[in-house]
C-alpha cells in the first residue's frame, strides 16, 4: 500500500512541524494560536471562515467553506493532543524530529498529519477547476469526549451549512472505515461514613461498598464477552472497563468517599442504556443496603460523555467510492471511538480514514511515515479533483 522510500511534499512536513510546536492539549491549552495561521492560510486562498467556541473562549473549532455551503466533502480532524505528562519520551515531543522515514512529535498520527495533508493539498489546488464545494474543520477537545465537534454541528443546523459527505481523518492506514464503536464514560462516586477502623461494621464503607459494583461491571463485561458479536470488529463485542479507583486517607480509617470510572465501548447494533442498566440496578440496590444503616450515605453514577457508534450505511456509499478510486484501501470496522459518529447523527454521511497506525496514537515518541503522508496527499488531491 505504501513504498518504505517515498516522501511527502515540503509543504506538508512545513505545516506538520507548525502545527506539532503548538502544544493543544486536551482541555488544558488554547488552541487559539494554531487556529489563527490556519485561518491567514485559507482566508488567502479564498475560503469563508467561522467559529464557534468553548464556554471560555480559550478554544475553537474552525470551519472553512470554498465554493459554496451545501454540497462537496468536509475533511474534518482535532487539533488536540494527549498529554505527555508522564511518558517517557526520547525525542522533544512538541518538536517535529525527522530520522529515517518517520516523523516523531505529540499529535503526528493523532491527528496533526492528517492536518497538515489536507493544508498542504489546498494550498496547490486548482480552485477554478473544483466541481464541487470543500469544506475542513478543525475541532477542539476531541481527545476528552469529542467536546467542540458538537457547538461546529449546532452552527452548521441553524445556518443551513450542509456539506454532502464527511471524512473524518484519524489514523487507519489510508483505509476506509465505515463503522466504530460508540462510547460512555461513566463516573461513580459512593458516599458512607467515615469511622476508626475498629468500628468497621457499624457503619458504611464506602471503598467496600465500591469493589461491590466494580464486581457486578466485571460481571455485566464477561456477560458481554459470551453473547452475540461482529466479527467485522477485532473486538467483536462491546466491552466494560473501569479504569480508574480512588478511596481512603489513612490506613486505619474506614473510607467515607470512594469514586472510580469506568468506560463502556459498545457495538453500532447495541443499546448502551439497555448495557447500563443492570449496573444502575445494582447501585440502586446497593445504595438501599447502605441507607438501612447510615441514611445520608449515597450512590451517584453520572456519564460524563457519550458518542455515538458510526454505523455502515447506504449513505456513505458514493463518498466510500470517491475515496476507492482516489486510491484508499478497504478497511475494517474498528474499536476506538471517533467524531465521525456524531456528524452520521447531524444527517451528513461519514466515514473514517487517514494516514498513520493506530498504535502510535497517545503513546511516548509517537510517529508517521512519510509514506503514509504522502498516501495521504494523493488521495485527497484526487477526492478533490473528482
Amino acid at each position: 500500500m505504501e513504498s518504505p522510500i517515498r516522501d511527502c511534499s515540503a509543504a506538508a512536513l512545513s505545516w506538520l512541524a507548525l502545527l506539532v510546536a503548538c502544544e493543544t492539549v486536551s482541555g488544558a491549552a488554547s488552541n487559539l494560536d494554531l487556529l489563527r495561521r490556519v485561518d491567514g492560510a485559507l482566508r488567502g486562498m479564498g475560503f469563508a471562515i467561522r467559529y464557534t467556541y468553548s464556554p471560555d473562549r480559550q478554544r475553537a473549532n474552525l470551519y472553512a467553506s470554498l465554493g459554496g455551503d451545501v454540497g462537496g466533502v468536509l475533511l474534518s480532524g482535532h487539533t488536540d493532543v494527549v498529554p505527555v505528562a508522564g511518558q517517557e519520551w526520547s525525542r522533544p515531543p512538541f518538536t517535529l524530529t525527522r530520522e529515517g522515514d518517520r516523523v516523531f512529535g505529540r499529535g503526528v498520527c493523532d491527528m496533526k498529519g492528517f492536518l497538515a495533508c489536507v493544508l498542504a493539498v489546498l494550498e496547490r489546488l486548482d480552485r477554478k477547476a473544483l466541481r464541487r464545494p470543500v469544506h475542513v474543520a478543525f475541532t477542539f477537545d476531541e481527545e476528552i469526549g469529542c467536546v467542540g465537534v458538537r457547538s461546529l454541528l449546532e452552527d452548521l443546523h441553524v445556518f443551513g451549512i450542509r456539506p454532502e459527505a464527511c471524512v473524518v481523518g484519524e489514523p487507519t492506514g489510508m483505509r476506509v472505515v465505515r463503522a466504530h464503536k460508540g462510547r460512555h464514560a461513566l463516573r461513580c462516586a459512593v458516599v458512607g461514613r467515615a469511622e476508626h477502623s475498629s468500628l468497621s461494621g457499624t457503619g458504611v464503607n464506602a471503598a467496600e461498598v465500591a469493589c461491590a459494583l466494580v464486581a457486578e461491571i466485571a460481571r455485566q463485561a464477561d456477560q458481554l464477552a459470551q453473547g452475540e458479536g461482529d466479527a467485522d470488529f477485532y473486538v467483536p463485542y462491546s466491552t466494560l472497563a473501569v479504569c480508574r479507583v480512588q478511596a481512603g486517607q489513612a490506613t486505619n480509617v474506614i473510607p467515607e468517599r470512594a469514586e472510580f470510572d469506568f468506560d463502556l465501548r459498545f457495538l453500532p447494533s447495541a443499546d448502551p442504556d439497555a448495557v447500563l442498566a443492570p449496573i444502575h440496578a445494582h447501585a440502586a440496590d446497593l445504595q438501599r443496603r447502605m441507607r438501612a444503616r447510615v441514611e445520608s450515605s449515597r450512590i451517584e453514577v453520572s456519564r460524563r460523555t457519550a458518542v455515538p457508534a458510526l454505523l455502515p450505511t447506504a449513505a456513505e456509499d458514493a463518498i466510500v467510492e470517491r475515496l476507492f478510486r482516489a486510491g484508499a484501501a478497504r478497511g475494517s470496522h474498528v474499536a476506538f471511538t471517533t467524531e465521525a459518529g456524531l456528524y452520521q447523527a447531524a444527517g451528513i454521511p461519514t466515514v473514517v480514514c487517514g494516514p498513520g497506525d493506530i498504535a502510535q496514537a497517545h503513546t511516548a515518541d509517537e510517529f508517521i511515515t512519510l509514506a503514509q503522508l504522502a498516501l495521504c496527499e494523493d488521495v485527497l488531491a484526487r477526492l478533490l479533483a473528482s
